[in-house]
């Protein structure tokens, strides 16, 4: 009975310990949180990185910076460790495009531990352009709306003129069937007219 009760001990302890992350077990210090994070793109152009660790970390902790354009290193102009954090600062503001953060610690138990991983920071240009872009944009709509609005005013005052004009020309029409229908009749009437005085002449003369 004893013996199964050891047995069942050992495999517990070694379920747990297999369970339970090796470089906790062995206090190693492990990257717990990056800003900028690994595989992070960001929009606009950093001078700072800065890493927290699951413990403290020693003072000789250090970064430095891999452009992989040009393969170029870039170290820090300072490096400052407090507690388990390191930030580093750099000289100048990144310039676009992908980055490896190469970094180094030795952790509270004295082990060297380092690893890398990568950002990236968008190009200012294009971001200058897609902003002048936009900004185009809501110039050429801005001037659309005033056109609209203008040939809109133009409209509304061009429409009493054409209003008067057709009423000016209906009157016009008006007044020229009443003169020629004045002279028809005026025509007709002194027709009778002399058509009578030479009916009442040739009686008189029979």
């Amino acid at each position: 009975m004893f013996g199964l009760k050891k047995i069942y001990l050992i495999i517990a302890t070694a379920i747990l310990f297999l369970t339970f992350p090796s470089d906790k077990v062995n206090g190693h210090s492990f990257l717990e949180e990056a800003n900028p994070a690994e595989g992070e793109q960001l929009d606009e152009s950093i001078d700072t990185i800065e890493l927290s660790f699951s413990t403290k970390i020693e003072n000789v902790s250090t970064l430095y910076l891999t452009e992989e354009n040009n393969n170029q290193d870039i170290q820090p102009a300072a490096v400052e460790i407090e507690d388990n954090v390191m930030k580093a600062a750099f000289k100048d503001l990144l310039n676009a495009g992908t980055y490896e953060v190469n970094w180094k610690i030795v952790g509270s138990d004295g082990h060297a531990i380092e690893d890398k991983y990568s950002f990236s920071v968008s190009s200012p240009k294009d971001n200058k352009s897609q902003n002048d872009q936009n900004q185009n944009k809501d110039n050429v709509d801005e001037v659309l709306k005033d056109e609209s609005q203008n040939n809109n005013s133009d409209n509304i005052e061009n429409e009493p003129s054409e209003s008067t004009s057709i009423l000016s020309e209906q009157s016009e029409n008006t007044d020229e069937q009443i003169s020629l229908t004045t002279v028809i009749i005026t025509f007709l009437i002194m027709s009778g007219v002399i058509l009578t005085i030479g009916m009442l002449a040739d009686k008189r003369k029979r």
